[in-house]
Parts: structure tokens; C-alpha cells; sequence
């Protein structure tokens, strides 16, 4: 089992997915519009919506959408996504990417709970949290018997 973690958008996922495709370096996305369905009746600027896209990201998927036609999303400040890697320097480039235009929130440097942690709102106002445990990723590799 699973847990994905979803960001729904106000119509503008294409734009925020083509976004994290380079700021990440994606390439294979899986996209399934709202028009995909043979017996949509939408209007034909709504069935280009992204229903759901999934990003691989850090081993895991990111789940972005649309919101449904006429229930438009809120954005609050009660949602992180929230990345833990024992790949301490593409943590950093990622941070920094998701920075060059958006805010840092907390500069990616060193904490006393973590050897490197930060937190940056991205351009389209999603707050990203980057947290490296040099000492849990060796104990996660020695849990699952590598």
C-alpha cells in the first residue's frame, strides 16, 4: 500500500506540471484529462483539464489535477510536500530550482533535529519541505537488509 499525496490547481495543472517536469527532470508523466472519457459532456475548453498526472518523484508519486468544473480549489497554508532523500545534492539543486522563482521560507542549511533542512514556496504558491537525515537514511538501509 500506498499514500500519494495530491495537489489539486484552479486550471492551471498543465502549466504547474510542465513547470515540475523541468524543475525535476521528468520526462515519463502519466496524464489523464477530464475529455478522456468517451461519454464527457463537457464544454471542449474544460476536457483538456488534467484529471490526475502522476510525477515520480523521490521514489514516490506526486499527484496533481484540475479541480472539477465549478469547484474551484483553496489553497491554505495547511499543506507541505514533504521530501526526505539520502541524496543530500539533488536535494539541494531541487531546492534551489523550486527557489529561483519562488521564496525561501527556511534557507536549506543545517538544524538541530536535521543535517541539512528548508522549506521554499514555489511560483504557484505550494510550500515544499526538504529534510536530510544523513543518520536515518543509513538506518533505513540497514533496516531493509542492503
Amino acid at each position: 500500500m500506498a499514500i500519494h499525496p495530491q495537489i489539486i490547481f484552479n486550471g492551471n495543472c498543465k502549466e504547474v506540471l510542465a513547470y515540475y517536469e523541468g524543475v525535476f527532470g521528468i520526462t515519463d508523466v502519466s496524464v489523464i484529462h477530464y475529455g478522456d472519457n468517451p461519454g464527457s459532456k463537457l464544454d471542449e475548453d474544460l476536457k483538456e483539464l488534467i484529471l490526475e498526472a502522476a510525477l515520480p518523484l523521490y521514489g514516490n508519486y506526486l499527484l496533481l489535477s484540475d479541480a472539477m468544473p465549478g469547484k474551484p480549489a483553496t489553497f491554505g497554508s495547511n499543506f507541505h510536500v514533504s521530501v526526505r532523500s539520502e541524496e543530500l545534492g539533488e536535494m539541494k539543486a531541487d531546492f534551489n530550482k523550486l527557489a529561483e522563482s519562488g521564496k525561501v521560507i527556511f534557507e536549506f542549511e543545517e538544524s538541530y533535529w536535521s543535517e541539512a533542512y528548508g522549506v521554499v514556496q514555489d511560483k504557484f504558491g505550494v510550500q515544499w519541505q526538504f529534510d536530510y537525515r544523513k543518520s536515518e537514511a543509513g538506518s533505513a538501509k540497514e533496516n531493509s537488509g542492503e
